[in-house]
């Protein structure tokens, strides 16, 4: 497996880990695709390092406001728009985290810098110099949530 495959399964286990860290929800892998569609919120990070990317994590409202729910105890109907963002901010937050402690590779090690939000779906992001994406789906059956690492 070389290096940067290796990156995308390390983002794929840190965003596992921090859902079920936090939520108490087990998702697993379901598709590995690199496609670049986005859901209603997306978090991103840029992470910047002598090979700089982005973290991207992405999933429908009902989706991000059942994660909200379970993160932070309030009932899902009152879960508010702010809330939504910030959950999908501290998984982004939290995945880079978490990633950063399992690299090793100088190449790799890189700053945490502010994660931000995209709402909706039709959204692009266009870079100059992507190298390569890896990106899969995490599911339990009931909400999903895909990733992106770019670089």
């Amino acid at each position: 497996m070389n290096a940067l495959r290796q990156l995308g399964q390390v983002y794929l286990e840190a965003l596992t880990e921090v859902i079920a860290t936090v939520t108490g929800i087990h998702l697993q892998a379901g598709s590995c695709e690199s496609g670049n569609s986005f859901e209603d919120i997306t978090g991103i990070m840029y992470l910047n390092s002598k090979k700089s990317g982005m973290l991207i994590v992405t999933a429908n409202e009902d989706d991000v406001r059942v994660l909200c729910s379970r993160l932070t105890g309030v009932p899902f109907e009152e879960v508010t728009e702010d809330d939504l963002y910030d959950t999908i901010c501290e998984i982004v937050n939290m995945t880079a985290g978490n990633a950063k402690l399992r690299i090793n590779d100088a190449d790799y090690m890189y700053s945490l810098l502010q994660p931000f939000v995209l709402k909706g779906k039709d959204v692009s992001i266009i870079t100059k110099a992507i190298t390569h994406i890896e990106a899969g789906t995490l599911t339990d059956g009931n909400i999903s949530v895909s990733f992106k690492a770019v670089y």
